[in-house]
């Protein structure tokens, strides 16, 4: 019997090791791989094993585990689908701003406010979730918020002074002379045949 916990962790997994997949390889020759994998994990995570009744081999086994019950249970599929819900809406939001941005085409004020729209709406429903709300009057989560927010900022900190401290401890490459007379009317040469013209 496999309990639900251990199937989310193995699903939980599954999705990391298909998110690592899908940077490998050239930027447009991904592993084929990875979307079977990601399939399967997120199906694990959606299809979790329910307790194990009284009659059952492990009932005494789950009963002695705090998780392992349907309350529990039901509690994280509640949340996992709410999370699915809000990583889909934000990541609508970012792809219609993205596209309605101007910065692949022509500017488009309206779907560029509907993506502003979705990404707000995302955002609020975030904020009125109670475990949200609960969250952010213990004293203890709030302390571990912080605690992670100060390890982020430390970390982005002394990666950005690793990229300095490289980029000035890599030798540069020596100035590049003119080309003489000779090279000018070489390179004259290449590009008038190039572009078939005659100066």
């Amino acid at each position: 019997m496999v309990f639900w916990v251990n199937q989310a962790i193995v699903g939980f997994t599954l999705l990391i090791g298909a998110f690592s997949m899908w940077r490998m390889g050239p930027a447009f020759k991904r592993s084929q791989f990875a979307r079977p994998i990601a399939a399967l994990g997120l199906i694990m995570l959606l299809l979790l094993p329910e307790q194990p009744l009284y009659f059952e081999p492990d009932f005494h086994r789950c009963v002695h585990l705090s998780f392992c019950n349907d309350d529990g249970r039901e509690s994280f599929l509640h949340i996992l689908q709410w999370t699915l819900f809000s990583i889909a809406g934000a990541f609508l939001g970012c792809y219609t701003i993205i596209q309605a941005s101007g910065v692949y085409s022509g500017r488009k004020p309206p779907l560029l406010l509907l993506g502003w729209i979705i990404l707000g709406g995302t955002w609020w429903s975030i904020s009125q979730s109670p475990w949200f709300i609960e969250a952010y009057t213990r004293f203890d989560v709030l302390t571990m918020m912080f605690a992670t927010l100060v390890g982020i900022g430390l970390t982005v900190y002394l990666f950005f002074h690793v990229i300095r401290f490289t980029e000035r401890r890599t030798p540069k490459d020596p100035p590049i002379t003119a080309l003489d007379e000779r090279e000018r009317r070489l390179v004259t040469e290449m590009i008038r045949r190039n572009l078939g013209g005659d100066e």
